[in-house]
């Protein structure tokens, strides 16, 4: 809002602020023809909010899946709340899990462990780094939960997001003194554990491709993105230092400082075989804990594709449902008529050539059958 006084800016957190805008969004959703496909991206946000705490109210989103929930049916949303539901199931597992370790003189060494658990089908997120070389340390907690949570589920099989998970790591710097906490990404920790100093006391010198066989990390363009992170960030954050060449992207000297500033974009090229990272000894903050976001790769033309893809899938899924549960009911039915019957079921836009197609493909199935003289009638075949 812009007065006579200057600007103003209308706050979002309260509550009726956000009702309201909560609202507007719904009432922009019930114009969207392909609401399946809203569900599939907006599920995939909401898990990076939930999974990364970046959601700044619990509350506010529970609030608008109640929304959706009421304009679209328990089904739409089932996987939403499921969510939700993993999250709380969650918190009271990780607290009878801890007070299991402190009752445990036999506790596994190594750091604290938070583990979230994640309902396979529930969760839009699919498994990476699966390779993945953890240090002992870490692996002897993950093992340690995993025996614990085999004996109080047992016929559950855990599968490790190693993609998703995040890391407190202690580091020390030549121009610090003490020590600075590093929140990074568990792939990031990894590679900075690379750069401890070896017996000899020496610096550490690595290329990329020595990081990928270290860290297990097999797809290059992930590796290149975590040393980007590290080495070429926001100022305060890189903790590497990359050496290519005749060049080295370590801090700016005191007569650049000096010099004119120009606006430019922190350089990211694609990093080469040749180029050698190692730790930043000019590093300094005066924070003490810093956190160090990794390069998200943007969503590519072949993401969105796959999204898609996966909602065509469930499509044709849901059209069986329907056929089937239509002829169940109705036993033999011709075909105009299944196929106006299936079409006022189906929740999202769909042709009589896309019910042709899975009727036949149900056919092919023995689910149905021609009723003999009559091909554009169907038999239901129990």
């Amino acid at each position: 809002h812009r007065g006579n006084g200057g600007m103003s800016i209308l706050s979002t957190n309260s509550e009726n602020d956000i009702e309201a805008f909560q609202t507007a969004i719904l009432d922009l959703f019930r114009h969207v023809q392909s609401k399946d496909v809203f569900e599939a991206f907006y599920r995939q946000d909401l898990a990076k909010r939930l999974l990364l705490d970046k959601s700044s109210s619990i509350d506010a989103e529970r609030s608008f899946v109640s929304k959706l929930k009421a304009e679209c049916g328990n089904g739409y949303t089932s996987k939403m709340e499921g969510m939700f539901k993993d999250m709380e199931l969650s918190k009271d597992v990780m607290s009878t899990y801890s007070a299991h370790l402190r009752g445990n003189q036999d506790r596994p060494p190594g750091p604290d462990m938070d583990v979230k658990l994640l309902t396979t089908g529930y969760w839009p997120v699919r498994t990476q780094h699966p390779s993945l070389i953890v240090p002992k340390e870490l692996a002897g907690r993950k093992e340690g939960f995993e025996t614990y949570y085999a004996s109080k589920y047992q016929g559950r099989r855990i599968t490790w997001q190693n993609s998703l998970g995040n890391c407190i790591v202690r580091a020390f710097f030549p121009k610090i003194n003490g020590s600075r906490e590093l929140n990074v990404s568990l792939c990031q920790a990894l590679v900075l554990l690379c750069f401890n100093l070896d017996e000899s006391g020496e610096e550490v010198r690595l290329t990329i491709n020595d990081i990928m066989r270290l860290t297990g990390v097999a797809e290059r363009g992930e590796t290149e993105r975590l040393l980007q992170s590290l080495s070429m960030g926001r100022e305060g954050t890189q903790v590497l230092r990359r050496v290519g060449g005749n060049k080295v992207n370590s801090p700016p000297s005191k007569e650049a400082d000096n010099a004119p500033r120009k606006k430019h974009k922190t350089n990211r090229k694609a990093i080469t075989d040749s180029d050698i990272f190692v730790i930043n000894s000019n590093f300094t903050s005066n924070q003490r804990r810093i956190r160090i976001t990794n390069i998200q790769m943007k969503e590519t033309t072949n993401e969105r594709r796959k999204t898609h893809e996966s909602v065509i899938l469930d499509r044709l899924h849901l059209i069986d449902a329907a056929i089937v549960r239509i002829m169940k009911a109705r036993k033999t039915l011709d075909h105009l008529g299944l196929v106006g019957e299936v079409m006022n079921q189906l929740k999202f836009p769909a042709g009589g050539v896309d019910v042709k197609k899975r009727i036949e493909s149900l056919i092919e199935r023995d689910y149905l059958e021609r009723v003999e003289g009559d091909i554009s009638r169907y038999k239901y075949l129990a």
